[in-house]
Order: structure tokens, then sequence, then C-alpha cells
């Protein structure tokens, strides 16, 4: 099945690769908001999620005159109940991304060449239909615009947001009243600090109270490997709270892009959520974002009894604590597309 997949991208793309430094050579001559779903270790991070089902990293470096100008993260991997699934984070396919001195036409054409791609893959793993997001905030792309003419479904999802363009001041004068406070409560009860070069040691640790917290093993180990070399390779760091005996009893793992900054996981010690522990570990996190430059925190979804699936009371109860933080709320569009060979042109 892997060299049938690769014979499709290479009748499509005959010079494309995988290459890590030209995909990042792509990425900062972009002057589009670059998401971490567009960065390539965040990919195999999402790979290495689905290892069990399979999952097989597709994403490509897109050439023009044996140039790097494109980029497009995508994978395959197969659940249980729909069989393969063609994504770029295990669920959606987000926009490729060009340099910006790419030519309007050229882009276009090398635009057409993926959506032939996608719909040849697609077809070759018996896939009936992908979800497509628009990833940008505050406009619709050229790329999703292409698939909105062939889709049978849209949809939109709201995201959280803090605008770090502001001053640290301004920002924490916009969170909601209660969450000034518990920050405020949370740096003076407990030690927080913020590491961007981690240890094995530390993030073993990191691992171990999220399996605690969890009560189970949740993913793969590989996973979590992932995310170590995101750290190691400047994409993430570690937020670290700790009790007044130095022992660690939360942190939150945070992961960025060179526009974006995320939460991804984290994990605190049950006995001790009466405490603000997440607030004061969030704010570290948005200080560290605003001290690279980025421009967005994207927290998570705003979650509401409206979406498909309806979402559980401890999925709105977390998505109301986060929106104490927000800035700006979003909706972001979501496509539905059939996979026929008919709609392919």
């Amino acid at each position: 099945m892997k060299e049938k997949l690769f014979k499709i991208i290479y009748n499509h793309f005959p010079d494309s690769n995988n290459d890590a430094s030209n995909w990042k050579l792509v990425l900062n001559n972009s002057n589009s908001d670059i998401s971490f779903y567009h960065l390539l270790n965040m990919v195999h991070y999402f790979v290495a999620y689905h290892i069990k089902e399979g999952a097989l990293d597709l994403s490509i470096v897109i050439y023009d005159n044996k140039q790097p100008v494109g980029v497009m993260p995508l994978m395959v991997h197969k659940d249980k109940q729909s069989g393969w699934i063609l994504s770029s984070n295990g669920k959606n396919i987000v926009d490729p991304v060009f340099i910006d001195t790419l030519a309007t036409k050229t882009k276009k054409r090398l635009e057409k060449n993926l959506v032939a791609l996608i719909y040849d893959l697609a077809n070759q793993l018996n896939i009936k239909q992908c979800q497509f997001i628009n990833i940008q905030y505050f406009n619709l792309s050229s790329w999703y615009l292409m698939w909105a003419e062939r889709a049978k479904e849209a949809f939109s999802t709201h995201h959280l947001l803090v605008d770090l363009t502001q001053s640290l001041d301004n920002i924490f004068l916009k969170f909601r009243k209660s969450i000034r406070e518990r920050i405020n409560q949370g740096f003076k009860e407990f030690k927080v600090e913020a590491h961007e070069q981690v240890t094995i040691e530390l993030f073993e640790r990191f691992r171990l109270l999220h399996k605690l917290v969890a009560g189970r093993v949740t993913r793969p180990i590989e996973s979590w490997s992932k995310q170590k070399q995101q750290i190691d390779e400047k994409e993430s760091f570690i937020v670290t709270i700790s009790d007044k005996n130095n022992d660690l009893i939360g942190a939150g793992l945070y992961s960025y892009s060179r526009d974006i900054g995320y939460s991804s996981v984290s994990a605190y010690k049950r006995e001790w959520f009466n405490k603000p522990l997440g607030h004061p570990v969030r704010m570290k996190a948005i200080e560290i974002f605003k001290n690279k430059g980025l421009k967005w925190h994207e927290m998570g979804q705003k979650h509401l009894k409206m979406d498909t699936p309806r979402p559980i009371e401890k999925e709105l109860s977390i998505s109301h604590h986060k929106e104490g933080f927000a800035s700006d709320i979003i909706a972001r569009q979501h496509l539905i597309v059939q996979m026929n060979l008919d709609d392919k042109n």
C-alpha cells in the first residue's frame, strides 16, 4: 500500500520529497500565519499518535523549477469504523503553504495538482469523503474556496484566542476578573517555571504525571517521543508548577509555530484541583509566547450545546474556563467533500 501511495504522489509531483530544511525554508518565506499543523514535526506527532492504526506520513515539499515553493501536510491512518482517513492532523486536511514570491498562476496550477492528488489518494484507499478546514483566522483561502465548490456540507467551530500583539498588562486586564485573581494567587502560593530546554528526566516526570492523572496510558509512547523532539527543536516548551517542597504538582506542554502558540497537553494532580494551578501556568506560557514575538495564542475550541456531537458537561466547563482568558473568539469553517472521481475537475 505504501508504495502505491507514493507512486501516486510522484506521478503528480515528481520532484517532491520530505526534506525538513526545505520545509522550514518554505514556511519562513511565507507571509501567511503559520499554524502548528503546518510544522513537519507536528505531522510526525500525529502519525505517531495513530501509529497503531497504520498511519503513514504523506507530507511533501513541492518544487517548481527545482526550487522549494510549497508544503502540504498530509497523512493517512485507518479507523476501525470509518476505514482509511486522509488528513493533515488525523481529522482535517489543512491548506498548503506557498512562498510569497510564487506567481499567482503557478500557485493555482499547483493547488489544482494537489486537488487531483487528494482525489487519487482517496480513490486508492476507497475513501468516500474528506474533511477540510480553513485554518486562517480572518479570511477564506483560495484552497478552501476550491473545495467549497465541491462540498456537500459546511459547518463551523468556534475557537478561543489571546491577542499577543497587545502589551502583557493589557492582555492581563482583559482576562475575566476571577481569572486574574486566580493567576495572582497561583504565583503567590506556588513555584511556576518555564523550561525551554527539557531534560529526559523532567520530560519523563511530566509523562508519568499525565499517566497518573489520566489513570491509564492514553496514547503511544512514540507520540511522547515526538513531543520531546519538538522541544529539542525549539517548537515546544514545558511550564511546571511545584509546591513549597519543590514537588511537581502540574505541568503544561505548549507548542508554537512562527506566529501562533498552542496548548498541547497538561496534567495536574487531582488532590490540588481546588487550587489555581492551570491559571499561572497559562499566564507563564503567554509571557513566553509574547517574548518570542508570536501574534496569537490559540487555547482550543469554544464548545457550544448545539455542536455535533453534543459536548459533555466537562467540555463545556473547560471551554467556559478558557474563555475567561480570551481576547477574541473566531469561527472556523469546515467542509465535508465526497471523493467522487467525477468531481475531480
